[in-house]
């Protein structure tokens, strides 16, 4: 299983836009509200809070877990308030030679209708002839939690080519090494996606967003005494 799985069943996935100004009580923030689902199972609402320096999601929101990106020293931090742990995963460079074979290749599909006044359009982005996303976006849609989103995922792949790396071969797909290691953050390439599905049939949809929301900024702290932790001591056994 990828670093990217792994965190969204650890309490992944959430997001938002835009800066508190320095005359504010509280910081301000956009919100993006989405229903997700992991492997074709039911449905259950995430949430994104997106600022200038913080990414913020939450994945199920009802678990209480969540993930906090600090896009400025480009480190994630992911939250598990039952076992009370933080697992830190810092930007490192990917030393993981890419296949000579991987290729990849988009197509496009009508126009289909509008979102808050943007049009749609579809996308589906193949691997060497596998379809890895159906992509619903519509361009100049939310582009600061796009540019956020894109970061995150530009971070991670650090983490998923040492996972790759140490992946017995065959084990890892195309699309895996083309989504989470060497193209990183692709589907984003649009727009922001209203609708997203990827091979596995784990779906996200965008219900609604709000922007320049007072938020506390209690929601872009981390838990004092929780116990932290690397992928890397996961991977030695520490």
């Amino acid at each position: 299983m990828s670093v990217r799985r792994g965190l969204l069943h650890l309490g992944a996935a959430g997001l938002v836009m835009a800066l508190a100004s320095c005359g504010r009580s509280s910081p301000h923030a956009t919100i993006l509200y989405m229903k997700e689902r992991e492997l074709g199972g039911p449905p259950f609402p995430t949430r994104i809070i997106v600022n200038r320096r913080y990414l913020r999601i939450d994945p199920d929101t009802g678990t209480g877990n969540y993930i906090l990106f600090d896009r400025k020293r480009r480190i994630i931090y992911s939250v598990d308030h039952s076992d009370r742990t933080i697992l830190v995963i810092r930007s490192h460079l990917i030393t993981l030679a890419k296949p000579a074979k991987l290729r990849d290749t988009v197509k496009s599909g009508p126009a289909r209708g509008r979102f808050k006044g943007h049009k749609l359009r579809s996308y589906r982005l193949y691997t060497n002839g596998r379809q890895c996303y159906y992509v619903v976006a519509a361009k100049g849609l939310l582009p600061g939690a796009v540019s956020a989103l894109k970061a995150y995922s530009d971070t991670l792949a650090g983490e998923q080519a040492l996972t790759a790396a140490n992946t017995p071969v065959g084990l890892e797909t195309a699309c895996d090494l083309a989504d989470n290691v060497f193209d990183p953050g692709r589907e984003y390439a649009y727009g922001f996606p209203v609708r997203l599905l990827d091979y596995e049939e784990n779906e996200k949809i965008l219900m609604a967003y709000k922007k320049d929301v007072p938020v506390k900024s209690s929601l872009f702290a981390l838990p004092a005494h929780y116990v932290r932790y690397s992928p890397g001591e996961v991977r030695n056994g520490d």
